[in-house]
């Protein structure tokens, strides 16, 4: 059940999805959409329907009649002919790029050399470096650059993490860690998300959810990957990746992380029925601490802790604020950050530094040198 003062399923659902969109405001901040995205709808359009200080003017995509069909469908008033045109219209102010993998360095990078702040896609490059780069170009330009790791924005995240946080500072180290997205084979081997040339692979995928929940919940950093294993779909993509990371930080040094990232399960089996419900679970020397659902905690989530002595199993509340999904609250974030003029973005809960997402883009790399595999181009 949600909480009392919050909508139900199907009232959150017909949130996330406004048929009308609200006034706008005459300050209202002035976005463009790089390609004809799926996610496009969730990630932004959907969102902005619900607020005031932001509005979707124009998309574009590399076929022109697919951009002015996307924007009639989104109801979104104008179209451009390029990324490039765009990008150098004076009159927007941010851009959303959700390309394949491959794209986001080269285009968040003219983005950002065009003075526009930048909501962007995970992960927010093909490697490290391309991340570090972007990052350090957007500081140069007292621009906002966020990295869309929209589930940490979410009050149940946040909820949760203070929850756990707050048991381990109280003395109680962490044992063990294990996160899980896998998914049945949904999507084509030929989606772009297993294309080598899009900087694809499902731990860029899922995977790189994984490796921020683990940091994000726990507040602490990867020191190694002790193992990758990969199930290898395309020469040097991998559709499913198992994974042990050693941990380092404030409190339970040496812990282990495990995580299992999979865009390709097989249908009807065991293995698929016990990893289909994402999951991150904590364990520390009395306690386990699960969150069910965290990729998408404003559609549905459920969160408990079982006490390891007397085996008796406490289900928090559920978390779901006003309803609206993780993508509109992380769309207030972004909002926020650049009206500030990116001014104390750190306190901004949930907020993905671009330390954070270099970290987050290091470890990926690694899993691929673990593997065997070769870091994204």
């Amino acid at each position: 059940m949600a909480t009392h003062s919050s909508p139900g399923f199907f009232g959150r659902r017909t949130l996330s999805s406004p048929k009308t969109s609200v006034s706008k405001d005459n300050d209202a901040l002035r976005i463009g959409i790089l390609g004809a995205a799926n996610i496009a709808p969730d990630g932004l359009i959907n969102p902005a329907k619900t607020m005031r200080s932001i509005v979707v003017v124009s998309v574009a995509a590399r076929d022109e009649a697919k951009a002015k069909e996307f924007a009639a469908k989104n109801e979104i008033p104008n179209t451009h002919p390029s990324y490039d045109a765009l990008i150098n219209d004076p009159s927007i102010d941010c851009i959303y790029n959700p390309l394949p993998n491959g794209l986001h360095y080269i285009w968040t990078k003219k983005a950002l050399e065009a003075g526009k702040h930048v909501l962007l896609e995970k992960p927010a490059a093909s490697n490290a470096e391309q991340t570090k780069e972007l990052f350090e170009l957007a500081k140069a330009k007292n621009l906002v650059l966020l990295e869309a790791f929209h589930n940490r924005f979410h009050p149940a995240s946040l909820r949760f993490r203070d929850i756990l946080q707050k048991h381990i500072a109280e003395g109680h180290p962490l044992k063990h860690i294990q996160a899980v997205i896998a998914l049945p084979p949904l999507l084509p081997p030929t989606d772009i998300r297993f294309d080598w040339n899009l900087a694809g692979g499902t731990m860029m995928d899922v995977g790189c959810y994984l490796i921020n929940a683990v940091r994000f919940f726990t507040g602490l950093e990867v020191e190694s990957v002790e193992s990758a294993v990969p199930k290898i779909v395309a020469e040097n993509v991998d559709g499913r990746m198992d994974c042990v990371f050693k941990m380092k930080g404030p409190h339970s040094n040496g812990v282990l992380a495990q995580t299992t990232a999979s865009l390709t399960n097989p249908w009807l089996s065991l293995q698929t029925y016990l990893e289909i419900i994402p999951k991150f679970i904590a364990e520390t020397d009395d306690k386990v601490f699960t969150f069910g659902v965290f990729l998408l905690p404003g559609m549905y989530h459920y969160m408990t802790i079982k006490d390891k002595v007397t085996g008796k199993t406490e289900n928090l509340p559920k978390v779901y604020g006003d309803g609206h999904s993780s993508h509109k609250f992380q769309l207030e974030a972004f909002v926020k950050a650049v009206k500030n003029h990116g001014k104390d973005v750190e306190s901004i809960p949930g907020w993905v530094t671009g330390e954070d997402s270099v970290l987050n883009m290091q470890a990926l790399d690694d899993v691929y040198r673990r593997a065997g595999m070769k870091v994204r181009e």
